[in-house]
């Protein structure tokens, strides 16, 4: 089962990759509730950046699992 670990972690990164939109929306809701202006109108200036970024770590993530993954297998 430990061997499937891996694999099994990197499917909720690819999962996620479409709503990152919806989680950068939901990040700066939280931002404002908690009266963090400057990092809620920080992440609204650059959202299409930030929206990729955060999709090229999911991937990147999602990568290195699988490749730890299959080595380990074999």
């Amino acid at each position: 089962m430990t061997d499937w670990l891996l694999f099994l972690l990197a499917i909720p990164c690819l999962l996620v990759i479409p709503w990152v939109p919806q989680l950068v929306r939901l990040r700066i809701r939280f931002l404002r509730w908690i009266h963090w202006e400057w990092g809620a109108r920080l992440l609204e200036d650059h959202f299409a950046g930030w929206c990729s970024f955060f999709r090229v770590v999911f991937v990147a993530i999602a990568v290195v699992l699988l490749f730890l993954g299959w080595r380990q297998m074999s």
